[in-house]
Parts: C-alpha cells; structure tokens; sequence
C-alpha cells in the first residue's frame, strides 16, 4: 500500500510547526466567530434538520458555538487532533477535512433531533475518525503512535459517535 503523504519529505518539525499553527489559526476564526456571534442573531446560520433553509449550517454551523465552555472544549480537541492530522498526514489531512466538514454536517442534517445544532464536534469527530482509520490501515509507527495519543486524549468520542 502506498502512502498518500510520501511526497512531503518535509522534516517532521517542520510539519509539526505547520500543522499546529494551522490549528491555531483556525481556533483564532473559532474564536472570532464566536465574539461575532455575541453582537447579532446567528440562529439562521444554525444546522436545522429536516428544514431546507437549515442546510446552511451544514458550512456555518462549525464556526458556530453556544457557550465559551463548548468554544473551549472543541477547541483543545481541534488543536490536538488538528495537528497529529496534520503533521502526520499533510497531505491526506488537507483532502480529508472538507469531507468531514461536509459529511458531518449532512450526517447532522438527516438524523439529529429538530432544532438549532451548532459548533465543530461533528469536525473533532471525524478527525478522531480519520486518525484511528489511518493508523489502522497504515500499519505505520507515526499512523500508530498519532492514533494512540487520539484515542488516550480522546477515547470518550467513541461512545457518542
């Protein structure tokens, strides 16, 4: 099986530093987001299941969050998990986060209870997803090694997937 990143001989701090400050750059726009959303209504930008004027929130719902404490718990996970995909599987990573983007979001729209559903759990999930996927067909000591440190921090997200 060949590897999808094999082409990034970047030294791994380097990727490490990439992908970390990927990962903040993002929870940066977490948290602007969130001041945002403090100044105006943002029930319209929500993932409403079932609702047609919902499906919006399949891209808007992730920035989305409804406490500082749901703001903080996604983000340590987004940091964490963020960057073991993304020094891990630099490639691959890039590929993969649209798709659980989208995924979750449609995943969301089609089974979750009525209401507004925000915030980025549907993204920490499926990076937790993509990790211990990897580390299981790869077979590799980095796919491994980043999928034992998802699952030490992270285990719990199996039981409420």
């Amino acid at each position: 099986m060949s590897n999808p990143d094999s082409t990034d001989t970047s030294p791994i701090p380097q990727r490490f530093r990439r992908a970390l400050n990927v990962s903040l750059g993002f929870i940066a726009l977490l948290f602007g987001c969130f001041y945002l959303q403090q100044q105006m209504a943002y029930q319209h930008l929500s993932l409403q299941p079932g609702v047609f004027t919902g499906l919006v929130g399949i891209i808007s719902a992730p920035l989305l969050h409804g406490s500082f404490e749901h703001l903080f718990s996604n983000s340590f996970s987004i940091l964490v998990l963020g960057t073991l995909v993304g020094t891990v599987y630099p490639k691959a990573g890039i590929r993969a986060l649209p798709v659980i983007w989208i995924l979750s979001g449609i995943g969301t729209w089609f089974l979750a209870i009525k209401g507004f559903h925000i915030g980025a759990s549907g993204i920490t999930h499926g990076l937790m997803f993509f990790l211990m996927t990897m580390g299981l067909l790869r077979r590799d000591r980095p796919a491994i090694a980043a999928a034992f440190i998802g699952i030490l921090l992270f285990g719990g997200m199996l039981l409420s997937v």
